[in-house]
């Protein structure tokens, strides 16, 4: 038996303490599903190390994925990650933009590590997404107007929906937008709101006008600095236009679209 599948372990309703992921003796409070089977760290293939974030495959699991969080702002991170944790937020906001049409990455379940000093904030497991590449790089590497234009309109849809419902999305740039290879063509799967992938979630409820209008303003900020090499001033009045229609469905929807996105369309006149 390995060491991962000998880690010591107490269950309490839906989360389970389990010792031993990293080291002997660092614990974790984790989903009780991960924990009885844990994968084995010491072999995982890293897939992206960042300052805050390590992102692994599991030989020894077919198909897993975790990412590690790491503190980014002592203490707040270390006592905030008990009830809202990175990985347990980004859980919240897959469930919510999936209930509202909105695709994101296949997650599986989400820990943290016990004692509060550690610099590992949390754990975040998922399913391997098929091949794919960001939408930075498929915008870059496209020159066809029509597939452009049908990549900016479902961009264009999700924020919407995100905004005219009352919420906010904190990361909001193509980075994390993936385009997945396995699902055929961009401009078919766009147009029936497949093959776009939206990762690394955090959601914040805006429903006040004020806030909304000021938190979508941020984002559509964030979005054109990000984008600005490879996005036209032509096609930021188009992506515009369609941000204004698919914002009139609710009330707070239409009071943005004649505040802030006017004032981001204004912007490229």
């Amino acid at each position: 038996m390995s060491r991962m599948r000998s880690a010591s372990r107490v269950v309490r309703m839906s989360m389970t303490l389990c010792r031993g992921l990293f080291t002997p003796r660092d614990l974790w409070w984790l989903d009780a599903g991960i924990a009885a089977d844990p994968p084995n760290f010491a072999c995982a293939e890293p897939l992206y190390e960042g300052t805050y974030t390590r992102i692994c495959r599991h030989p020894d699991r077919p198909g897993l994925v975790s990412k590690l969080s790491r503190v980014k702002t002592a203490p707040r991170d270390n006592l905030r990650k008990y009830w809202s944790s990175q990985a347990r937020r980004e859980m919240s906001a897959n469930r919510t933009m999936h209930g509202l049409g909105i695709a994101t990455a296949p997650l599986l379940g989400f820990g943290i590590r016990v004692v509060p000093w550690a610099q590992a904030e949390s754990l975040l497991f998922m399913r391997e997404l098929p091949d794919h590449d960001t939408l930075r790089v498929v915008l870059r590497q496209t020159v066809d107007a029509s597939t452009r234009a049908v990549i900016l309109d479902r961009i264009a849809a999700d924020i919407a929906t995100l905004y005219r419902n009352g919420y906010h999305h904190k990361d909001c740039h193509l980075e994390n937008v993936l385009h997945l290879h396995a699902e055929g063509d961009v401009v078919d799967r766009a147009a029936g709101r497949g093959g776009l992938i939206w990762i690394d979630n955090d959601l914040r409820r805006s429903l006040r006008p004020k806030r909304a209008r000021r938190r979508l303003a941020a984002s559509l900020a964030q979005l054109r600095f990000t984008s600005r090499d490879f996005i036209s001033v032509h096609e930021w009045r188009e992506f515009a236009r369609l941000l204004s229609i698919h914002m009139q469905s609710t009330p707070l929807g239409r009071a943005l679209a004649a505040t802030t996105v006017a004032d981001f369309r204004a912007a490229f006149e």
